[in-house]
């Protein structure tokens, strides 16, 4: 008896053991026996000047294009190379390793690959594991980064570029493999640049499930996006379900995606909801918070007078970054705190401080303006607080803290009392908040992303076995069959622009936020004044290894793509 609990409780469950099963099928290029790099026709990428100066042999990088090659033309000597992940968990992570680790073996079966244990600090502190067949089929079609652990530590400094160096040198080390977002890639070129003399390359790898790390033509959307949405629209989708049923909520709805909307885009497009917040749309718009509010309870409103006191609202977790009014008092608080903290003991730090003294400080600021001061003391306290929370150790203000869903609820209801005292609102208003993020992250990935990790990981291993370095791995032509894949390699400094960290410019790779003149985004526009007053949910169920669904990609990618 005892036996038949522990396997029915076993953690390693039968959907578990079934998806490791799964080996993905690499495109034609990967498949070869041999890989050749020739820079692509008819693409060239601009160069920042700064980027020139900073990196200046990584700026020579051209794009390439991977073609298989029969037969290597000369025997290859072992390799061995390091790999680490990097930033944010994101579903398909393992599948990068294991393409890695397969494409190296495959070219010699004395190529070793080394993984450093949570993130760039294991790089910088020498930890790592020597990555095994065993540990790869034990992690295959996973989700999560748990192989290795993971971490946010930036490279940004010469003290830490030469910890890594050290690291890579005395480890022997031919390649590096980045696997991450857009700070993480940025590690990945300066690391490109300063290890090259020492004999190693580095490759990055697009990830990031906000769907922000995008380059034009070659990489349409970075793995682990499609899995997170799709977890994400699941949740949205059972909501609709159940305010359907008992009539009687508003689900006010934060998804993640810290400084671009891309995935409430594609959650909108899987799921029908009846407000859908798209932050550039209000950038562009130049809508303040009131008009945010003003437009939700709009909806709001327009239902009740149809009977029904229920709904569905996507709000992207940056939204505050969009409105103008708002972005100004974070770049100038933070602003702020960087010049209080620079200046500041460890005990005296500007978060030490009480809230009504935080407040008297930046008020007492020369870039702080009268208007700031009635902006921000017009805000719910629940907003004042929040702008005023931490930095994140990039400079970056931590949207994911801000219950925005909650401030944004709240200011609806108040807003709807005063039309209720108008006679214009005669409806109830109950709620409920929801945040979806780190679900998101660590969901068993989609049968695509699990095909595109390991197609990114075989990826690496071609450019760093053709020499390349300073370079993203990419794979154009996601719309179509795995079998129509083309892989690619993109310089890591085209892709490179200022901007303000901590009171300071610094070189980053850029964010790509959602294009408003976008096929995607153009039938959301049409669609969303029908979603707002009837009832034209979608319920994409969860994510599927079999069946019709199986196959499914991201719907962003698969509009796009009709535009070409």
């Amino acid at each position: 008896m005892t036996e038949v609990w522990r396997d029915l409780l076993s953690s390693e469950s039968p959907f578990l053991r079934e998806r490791r099963e799964y080996r993905p099928p690499l495109c034609p290029a990967l498949a070869a026996p041999a890989a050749a790099l020739r820079p692509l026709p008819g693409l060239r990428l601009e160069v920042l000047k700064a980027a020139r100066e900073q990196l200046p042999y990584v700026s020579n990088t051209p794009v390439v294009e991977i073609l298989p090659r029969e037969a290597p033309v000369e025997a290859p000597r072992p390799r061995r190379l390091g790999v680490v992940l990097s930033g944010g968990p994101a579903p398909g992570g393992h599948n990068v390793i294991a393409g890695l680790f397969d494409a190296a073996t495959r070219a010699h079966p004395e190529n070793r690959v080394l993984g450093f244990v949570g993130g760039p600090k294991g790089i910088m502190v020498g930890r790592y594991v020597e990555i095994t067949r065993e540990m790869v089929d034990r992690h295959f079609n996973t989700g999560g980064f748990h192989m290795l652990g993971t971490g946010r530590d930036k490279i940004d400094t010469p003290e830490r570029l030469a910890q890594c160096r050290h690291t890579c040198v005395d480890l022997h080390l031919d390649g590096l493999v980045v696997v991450g977002g857009d700070d993480s890639n940025t590690n990945a070129a300066f690391l490109a640049e300063h290890l090259r003399e020492a004999g190693v390359q580095v490759i990055g790898i697009p990830k990031t499930i906000d769907g922000d790390l995008k380059v034009p033509g070659l990489v349409e959307v970075p793995f682990g996006f499609h899995s997170a949405c799709l977890a994400f629209a699941t949740e949205v989708g059972n909501l609709n379900a159940d305010c359907t049923s008992d009539r009687k909520y508003w689900h006010f709805n934060r998804l993640m995606g810290r400084s671009a909307s891309h995935i409430v885009l594609e959650v909108a497009l899987q799921t029908h909801p009846n407000v859908v917040l798209i932050g550039e749309e209000i950038e562009e718009r130049e809508l303040t918070i009131h008009n945010v509010v003003r437009l939700i309870a709009d909806v709001v409103v327009e239902r009740s007078r149809q009977g029904k006191d229920y709904g569905t609202v996507l709000i992207p977790e940056g939204i505050l970054e969009f409105i103008h009014e708002i972005n100004v008092l974070i770049i100038k608080i933070s602003y702020i705190i960087a010049t209080y903290n620079r200046q500041a003991t460890a005990e005296e730090s500007f978060h030490k401080l009480s809230f009504e003294d935080q407040v008297q400080l930046i008020d007492n600021s020369d870039i702080w303006r009268d208007y700031d001061s009635r902006v921000f003391l017009g805000f719910p306290s629940l907003l004042q607080r929040g702008l005023l929370l931490p930095r994140d150790s990039h400079g970056n203000f931590p949207f994911a803290q801000v219950n925005t869903e909650r401030i944004l609820q709240e200011m609806v209801a108040t807003y709807l009392r005063k039309q209720r005292a108008k006679g214009i609102y005669r409806g109830t208003f109950r709620t409920q908040n929801h945040y979806y993020g780190y679900d998101g992250r660590g969901t068993f990935p989609s049968k695509f992303d699990c095909d595109y990790g390991y197609n990114l990981g075989a990826a690496a291993f071609a450019l760093l076995s053709q020499g390349a370095t300073g370079c993203m791995a990419g794979i154009r032509q996601l719309h179509r069959p795995v079998a129509e894949w083309q892989p690619v390699g993109i310089p890591l400094a085209a892709l490179m622009h200022l901007e303000e960290r901590a009171g300071r410019l610094e070189l980053v790779i850029a964010k790509q936020r959602v294009d408003l003149e976008s096929r995607a985004f153009q039938v959301l526009a049409e669609e969303r004044p029908r979603w707002a007053l009837k009832d034209d949910y979608r319920f994409p169920g969860p994510i599927q290894f079999y069946g019709a669904a199986a196959d499914s990609k991201p719907l962003t990618l698969l509009l796009n793509s009709l535009e070409a």
